[in-house]
């Protein structure tokens, strides 16, 4: 069962681009976003980034191999966290019917996409994967 009011997600970062996934359904769809969702009953934040990671990518992650990125509270949510990782293993992206589409964006053009992301967050996505 999941915990509906809280979340995480897994920015993905493979050569300097980062994992995004277009959404299908509910929340802004047709929106480019990371893996992720919601923490069930019982799970870590960590947990759950590598769960949703698997089911909405098909990419294995391990909680061992994320890095806190930083934890957003909103009104329609308690609590969102964000990790980063460069460790995956996978070949190819298998999507959840959650999703329509993928794409690894180099950050110099992520400004072209409609993500998920507010500004904020964005911001710091940005500065962590050009240092990763």
């Amino acid at each position: 069962m999941a915990d509906t009011n809280n979340s995480a997600n897994v920015i993905i970062v493979r050569d300097g681009k980062t994992l995004l996934l277009m959404r299908a359904v509910g929340w802004k769809t047709g929106h480019w976003g990371p893996p992720g969702g919601h923490i069930d009953q019982g799970e870590t934040p960590e947990q759950a980034a590598v769960r949703e990671t698997f089911e909405e990518s098909g990419l294995r992650i391990k909680a061992s191999d994320l890095k806190f990125l930083m934890k957003k509270t909103k009104k329609d949510f308690r609590d969102i966290y964000f990790y980063i990782t460069d460790k995956f293993s996978g070949k190819a992206i298998r999507l959840s019917n959650e999703h329509k589409g993928f794409t690894w964006v180099d950050m110099k053009r992520i400004d072209e996409y409609d993500t998920t992301f507010e500004p904020e967050e964005l911001a710091k996505v940005k500065k962590a994967i050009l240092s990763y």
